[in-house]
C-alpha cells in the first residue's frame, strides 16, 4: 500500500508465522501504527479506535467523500486471454429507475452490422437492428469488430454501455438512452493498438475503465471527456503478470505481481509518478531444480497456459541454451552406451533424433531395438 501520511510504501508480510508491518524506509510498526499510515483505507477502524485525524490534506474529514473516492481493480492474464461471449445485453442507461432492468433482447455484431435477437423466438428484431446499424455506420464504425467490452450484468451501480474496437482499430462508445442509440468515436493517438479494455462502475464515475495496449501500457479513459491518460508504470507484461490498481483522495497505486518479483508505482491524482518500489521474491523452484527441469524436459504439452482459464492443447518449446546442452549430453551418453554394447553400426538418423529432441529421442532410440524384437 502507499501511505498518504508519510508518502512511503508500507508493507504487510507474513514471515515465520508472524505478520510484519514496515515501510520502504525500514521503519517497523505494530498493527495500529500500520493502519494509521493508511487513514484513507482503514478509516472505519481508525474511527472506531478514536485515531482518525480530524482533517486530511487541509480539509475536514468527510467519510462519505473518502469512501466514494476509494477504488480497486485487479486485472489478470486470464482476463485478457479469454474468448468473448458473442452475445451481449444492451441496458437502458436513462430509464429513470433506481435499479437496472434486464432487456428483452441481446445483441451481436457481425459483417453486416449490429443485430438484436429475441431469445424467446431466436429471431432478429429488424427495426431495432436497422436503426442501431445505421447510426453505427454514420459514426464511422466498420464491421466486423475486433472487441466488445462492457459489464454485461445488472449487478452494477449504473450503466455506461459498451466500448467497441472496430475492424480498423477505431474505438467507439455505444449505449442506449431512452430507447435510442448513443454512439461516439473516441479519438486515439497514432499507433495506439488496444489489447484489452476493463470497464468499471465506481461510485465517483471518474473514468469509464482501463485500456491496456499491445505494448503493455495502461491508460484510464475519463468519463464524458474521453481523455486517455497514461498511468505511469514499467516492467509490465499483460500476458503473464497480475496487475492491481488502487486509488483514493490522495494518490494512485499500481502493483505488478510477477512470479518472482513485485513492482509498485505511486502517482498523484493527476497520474504523475511520485514514488516506486521493487522487491525480489523467493522463487518457487530452486535454481538447481529449474536447471534440471529445463535440461530434462525442454518440450511440454499442456492443456493451456497457466495464465489463462481458456483451455486448449499447447506445445511449449525450449527457451534457452540449456536445451542444446541437454541434447548434447544425451547424445554423448548414447555414444557411450553404443560403444559399451559393442554395436557395429551407428545410425545417423538416430543421432539426429537425439540431437533434436534430447531425453525423448534418447529414450526412444534405446527402446527401438526392444520394440523390433
Amino acid at each position: 500500500m502507499y501511505s498518504s501520511v508519510s508518502h512511503q510504501f508500507v508493507i504487510r508480510k507474513a514471515e515465520d508465522g508472524k505478520t510484519l508491518y514496515y515501510d520502504s524506509e525500514g521503519r517497523h510498526f505494530n498493527r495500529s501504527q500500520y493502519e494509521q499510515q493508511l487513514p484513507l483505507f482503514h478509516f472505519r477502524q481508525l474511527m472506531t479506535d478514536g485515531l482518525m485525524p480530524d482533517s486530511l490534506f487541509g480539509k475536514p474529514v468527510d467519510v462519505l467523500e473518502i469512501n466514494n473516492a476509494n477504488f480497486f481493480s485487479r486485472i489478470t492474464p486470464s482476463d485478457i486471454d479469454a474468448p468473448q461471449a458473442g452475445l451481449y445485453p444492451l441496458f437502458e442507461s436513462e430509464s429513470g429507475r433506481v435499479a437496472l432492468e434486464k432487456p428483452d433482447d441481446y445483441f451481436r455484431i457481425n459483417n453486416k452490422g449490429i443485430e438484436f435477437i429475441d431469445p424467446a423466438s431466436n429471431g432478429i428484431k429488424p427495426g431495432k437492428s436497422e436503426l442501431f446499424t445505421r447510426v453505427l455506420k454514420k459514426k464511422g464504425m466498420t464491421f466486423p469488430v475486433r472487441m466488445i467490452a462492457g459489464i454485461p450484468t445488472i449487478r452494477k451501480k449504473y450503466d455506461q454501455g459498451y466500448f467497441i474496437v472496430d475492424k480498423q482499430e477505431h474505438l467507439f462508445h455505444l449505449k442506449m438512452e431512452k430507447g435510442l442509440p448513443y454512439c461516439v468515436e473516441i479519438p486515439l493517438p497514432e499507433d495506439f493498438h488496444i489489447l484489452h479494455i476493463d470497464c468499471t462502475d465506481f461510485r465517483n464515475r471518474e473514468f469509464y475503465g482501463y485500456i491496456i495496449t499491445s505494448d503493455n501500457h495502461i491508460f484510464v479513459l475519463q468519463t464524458d471527456t474521453y481523455h486517455i491518460i497514461n498511468w505511469p508504470i514499467k516492467h509490465y507484461n499483460a500476458r503473464t503478470d497480475k496487475l492491481s490498481l488502487r486509488g483514493n483522495l490522495d494518490s494512485r497505486l499500481a502493483i505488478i505481481d510477477k512470479p518472482d518479483e513485485v513492482y509498485a508505482y505511486a502517482s498523484n491524482r493527476q497520474y504523475i509518478l511520485q514514488n516506486e518500489f521493487h522487491e525480489k521474491l523467493a522463487p518457487s523452484f530452486s535454481r538447481g531444480a529449474q536447471i534440471a527441469n529445463d535440461l530434462l524436459f525442454p518440450f511440454k504439452i499442456e492443456s493451456g497456459p497457466l495464465t489463462s482459464d481458456f483451455h486448449r492443447i499447447m506445445i511449449q518449446f525450449p527457451k534457452n541454451v540449456l536445451f542444446i546442452i541437454g541434447n548434447l549430453f544425451f547424445l554423448l551418453l548414447y555414444l557411450v552406451i553404443f560403444f559399451a554394447r559393442k554395436r557395429k553400426r551407428l545410425v545417423i538418423a538416430e543421432l539426429v533424433i537425439i540431437l533434436l529432441t534430447g531425453l525423448y529421442g534418447f529414450l526412444g532410440v534405446l527402446l527401438l531395438p526392444a520394440v523390433k524384437r
